[in-house]
Order: structure tokens, then C-alpha cells, then sequence
């Protein structure tokens, strides 16, 4: 189960699903492959641009786009005072077919 939540974890990084799997062949965590060199996921089969971005990826948060299942701190926003009007309107008299409505 450990490698599918690495997986997933790399995936809302911005890692694609290919390289996300070449990873979890060697390494079980994302903490195992932070602490890893280029050099070691470019053996893997992954170019070494690829390799940069994936190391720059496990050091940077989630993208926020994607939705997690722990909650969220949201910064609570105050609301805009609600202001009251009175409006007067003036009415004619009713003639009797509106008063039985």
C-alpha cells in the first residue's frame, strides 16, 4: 500500500504517473527519494532534466489544485457589514376586487 501512496503523492506533485513508477521500483518513500542524488533516479531511466524537477517536486508542497483528504486550514474571512435601508413606497387605495385577493 506504501508504494501507491507514494505514487499518488509524487502525481499531485506534478511527476508523471511513468516516472512515478520507475521511483517506487527502487525507493518505498518520498522521503528515501528526496534524500536520493540525481545521478541515482537518472540510473533509473529518467532524463536528467526530469530528475531536477522530480527532486525540486518532493522538496515543494502539493499543488493546490489537488484536494486532500486531511483538512484544510482556511483563513476565515470576515464579513461585510450588512447595512439596513427602509424603503417607503406610497399605495392607492385598494378598489374592492383587490381587497378579496
Amino acid at each position: 500500500m506504501a508504494k501507491k501512496d507514494t505514487v499518488k503523492a509524487l502525481v499531485k506533485r506534478g511527476v508523471s504517473e511513468e516516472d512515478a513508477a520507475l521511483l517506487v521500483t527502487k525507493f518505498n518513500t518520498m522521503g528515501a527519494i528526496g534524500e536520493s542524488s540525481i545521478d541515482v533516479i537518472v540510473e533509473l531511466g529518467i532524463p536528467e532534466d526530469r530528475a531536477e524537477s522530480i527532486i525540486k517536486a518532493i522538496h515543494a508542497k502539493p499543488s493546490s489544485s489537488s484536494s486532500s483528504s486531511r483538512a484544510k486550514k482556511v483563513a476565515v474571512q470576515e464579513p461585510e457589514p450588512v447595512t439596513l435601508f427602509e424603503t417607503y413606497a406610497k399605495f392607492s387605495e385598494c378598489d374592492p376586487g383587490e381587497k378579496k385577493l
